[in-house]
Order: structure tokens, then C-alpha cells, then sequence
């Protein structure tokens, strides 16, 4: 169910806009969505769902299946991450840093960062995933999609790198 919401336009600031008709909307670009609402994706066995997408900033419930070995070492200057662990537990690395996130725990990372995450762990992980600017959704759409041509400019967008391995030290 949608709940409308009045928001306040103030000077300078931009309206949130949504990129997916699965994801509802106030006239002044704020969204109230409740559980299970909005656009929902299978990335590598992963689900998705795609909660918030702007330019400003796109939020993503991700949840990440057992044993779960995450994307290699990576930087992307385009953007930065949050990750939000909901339920279970997520590993983080940030640079040579290593952290086991249990629930309420909070991740920071500058995209300038070498980073990864992974569920090294036997049951699923729900973690939310916020990144500013949005954007960064669309490279799960096309994963999803199996569409490499968009895959290839979402990186190339935001300066995706990927540096090696999550196991590796280089």
C-alpha cells in the first residue's frame, strides 16, 4: 500500500524522480512503500528489491543466499555505498579491514574505497543498500536482464574497477 506524502520543495533542491513504474510516488517525488512493494529482481541468486530510485539516491533490500561469495575487489568513484544489515550477518571488507555485520550494524564505504561484501555465512542475509547519487540500480537491471551492453556503461558511468577477488590480496 502507498501512502501519500506531503514534501516541502526547498530552494535548491532537486525532486526525486523514480526510474520504474514498480516503484510508487507522491507528486513531489516522495515514496512511502510497505513491505514487499517495490521492483523486484533475481541478481545471482540473489533477491532484490528495488526500493528507491532517484538521482539523488537508490535503496536496494538485497537479499543475499548462503555461502553468498559477493562481487571481486572493487572501486567505483561514481557513487558511495551504506549497507544496512537487516537479518543474518554480512562480511564486509573496506581496503585490508575485514567486519562482521550483525543486525543493526552500518557500513559506510566511499566508492574510492577497495571494497566487497559476501554472506560467509550458512543462512541468507537481508541488508539494505543505499547509494548516492541513485543510479547504480540500473547495473542490476541489466544483470538481471543478462543485457552486457548496459552492464558495461552503468560501469563505465560510475567508474566501477574491479581489483581482484574478495580472497585475494591484490
Amino acid at each position: 500500500m502507498t501512502v501519500p506524502v506531503a514534501a516541502a520543495k526547498l530552494p535548491g533542491m532537486m525532486n526525486a524522480t523514480t526510474t520504474s513504474p514498480h516503484i510508487p510516488t507522491t507528486q513531489a517525488g516522495a515514496a512511502v512503500l510497505s513491505p514487499g512493494e517495490g521492483e523486484l529482481l533475481t541478481v545471482r541468486g540473489n533477491r532484490l528489491v528495488i526500493k528507491v530510485a532517484s538521482e539523488r539516491q537508490s535503496v536496494v533490500e538485497y537479499t543475499s543466499s548462503a555461502g553468498f561469495p559477493g562481487p571481486p575487489l572493487h572501486i567505483h568513484p561514481g557513487f558511495d555505498e551504506v549497507f544496512l544489515v537487516l537479518e543474518g550477518h554480512l562480511t564486509v571488507r573496506v581496503d585490508d579491514e575485514v567486519s562482521r555485520l550483525e543486525p543493526g550494524s552500518l557500513a559506510f564505504v566511499p566508492g574510492t574505497i577497495p571494497h566487497t561484501f559476501a554472506n560467509t555465512e550458512a543462512e541468507p542475509v537481508r541488508f539494505l543498500l543505499l547509494c548516492a547519487p541513485g543510479g547504480f540500480e540500473d547495473y542490476f537491471r541489466a544483470v538481471a536482464a543478462g543485457d552486457e551492453a548496459a552492464m558495461a556503461e552503468v560501469e563505465h558511468r560510475v567508474g566501477y574497477a574491479p581489483i581482484g577477488h574478495p580472497d585475494n590480496d591484490s
